[in-house]
């Protein structure tokens, strides 16, 4: 409960006079009350007038769904998912989400995602709660879009808080999921990096055409312009170099291009998407301001590991062998999941001409570069974290392995982050950091959150 809220119910009660009520009449306007505090929170499908598309939506039969299919299995199998008509009219559910987040609670939230996908399969109605105040990870509202097409509409609004709903506006996710957010006005302290997905020719999956774009120049020229926004900040008073904006702009790039490669198999068509935003919050008992900055990157289909079974022979052996040796000295990750962990070093990658020239496969380690020099603070609570979901594999990047590592500071070796405190591929990886996971994603997301500390940012870019 806020401390707003709370103030709020007590101007309510005293105007009207709750004290001085007693039995059914108390009770009607303590109701009254919290339905007025509650309003603001709320969100609701959109009431929009139905089309003819929209009839046969709700006629339609099942949709697969890599992501609802793999997360709950049952769903694609004879007889889980049930047609509107064949659905009990009393099923009606209410799920509570809470700790939405792959950088905090990854099991978590994939349960959570789960149990989104099972209500989908039978109930006749359901209603999410998301119970934090604020957005903490964008990605997992990513993925809900992703799959949102294939969903069956039984899903009725629930409960957001304000902070929330203003963030998940900005950022383009209430048009995508075509719900309507009641509370939100303005835009204030939130600085967006709009929902950007990648599209084939003719296949544009929102009613939204911003959203949705056809080559990831696009997308990387928008992550520029949101950078720069983010360090424009007058508290932050910084704006890229056109050094900075080449080096930002090509490392999502490459990102992105290993997304579409990586992901599709051997066509190489792969699609992804990408997000984010800055949110400036204060703290009410110290008035200093704070920065938090929230990026998502998706991409469904092959995992990390499934990639690099096409990887040249050579390659493939050096992570079998690394595999072999990590797993003789006591590694108890899967296979899967140490597979993973070596394509995020620099130089891994499953595309056989940028094997033998020597390129790709850099693009994770160089955006850990980027968030490492943005997020320098004192403050443990506010560095950098990553978390990587891809497959059965989860792989947080946080203190003390925050970034890739040049052997001997050797500036032309590659970069490499092992998760153990000698940074030895030969020594097996930290288990609170690099692990396997019980729910299957199909695909790779990687979720990315850092405070930017204006002392610190003016200390090194301007050498104050």
């Amino acid at each position: 409960m806020s401390l707003m809220d709370s103030r709020k119910r007590k101007n309510l009660s005293r105007q009207w006079g709750v004290n001085g009520l007693v039995g059914r009449q108390k009770q009607a306007v303590k109701r009254a009350i919290e339905s007025i505090i509650r309003e603001p929170k709320t969100y609701s499908a959109d009431k929009r007038k139905l089309s003819q598309d929209d009839l046969l939506f709700l006629m339609r039969k099942y949709r697969p769904s890599r992501i609802l299919d793999n997360l709950y299995p049952d769903r694609s199998r004879p007889g889980y998912w049930l047609s509107l008509k064949e659905r009990d009219p009393s099923n009606i559910v209410e799920i509570d989400l809470e700790n939405f987040s792959f950088l905090h609670n990854p099991i978590g939230t994939l349960d959570a995602l789960e149990k989104i996908s099972r209500a989908e399969s039978s109930c006749i109605q359901a209603r999410i709660n998301f119970k934090d105040k604020h957005c903490i990870d964008v990605t997992p509202f990513m993925l809900l879009v992703e799959c949102w097409g294939a969903m069956a509409p039984v899903f009725d609004g629930g409960e957001m808080d304000l902070p929330m709903q203003k963030v998940l506006s900005a950022i383009g996710i209430e048009h995508a999921l075509g719900v309507g957010f009641a509370g939100v006005s303005e835009y204030s302290n939130v600085w967006a990096f709009p929902l950007t997905r990648r599209r084939k020719a003719g296949d544009t999956r929102s009613r939204n055409p911003f959203a949705d774009v056809p080559t990831r120049d696009i997308a990387a020229d928008r992550f520029c312009d949101a950078i720069d926004e983010w360090l424009g900040r007058p508290e932050i008073g910084l704006e890229l170099t056109d050094k900075g904006l080449a080096w930002i702009k090509g490392m999502l790039g490459e990102l992105l291009e290993n997304a579409e490669r990586h992901s599709d198999g051997e066509r190489r068509d792969g699609s992804w998407s990408v997000s984010g935003f800055l949110v400036r919050t204060e703290a009410e008992d110290e008035g200093q301001a704070t920065y938090r900055a929230c990026i998502g990157i998706v991409s469904v289909g092959d995992t990390f590991s499934e990639s690099l079974e096409r990887a040249l022979p050579d390659q493939r052996r050096i992570i079998q062998d690394y595999i072999d040796r990590v797993r003789a000295m006591g590694a108890s990750q899967s296979d899967e999941t140490l597979r993973t962990l070596a394509a995020l070093q620099d130089g891994v990658t499953c595309v056989r001409e940028a094997d033998l020239a020597d390129r790709g496969g850099y693009g994770l380690m160089e955006i850990l570069d980027l968030v490492s020099m943005l997020a320098g603070t004192s403050e443990m609570s506010e560095r950098a974290e990553v978390s990587i979901i891809s497959g059965r594999s989860c792989v947080m990047v946080r203190a003390p392995y925050v970034h890739g590592l040049r052997m001997n500071n050797d500036p032309s070796s590659p970069r490499v982050q092992w998760f153990n405190k000698e940074n030895s591929a030969r020594l097996p990886p930290d288990e609170r950091y690099v692990f396997d996971l019980e729910r299957y994603m199909p695909g790779t997301a990687v979720s990315i959150s850092f405070t930017l500390d204006p002392s610190y940012l003016r200390r090194v870019f301007q050498n104050e």
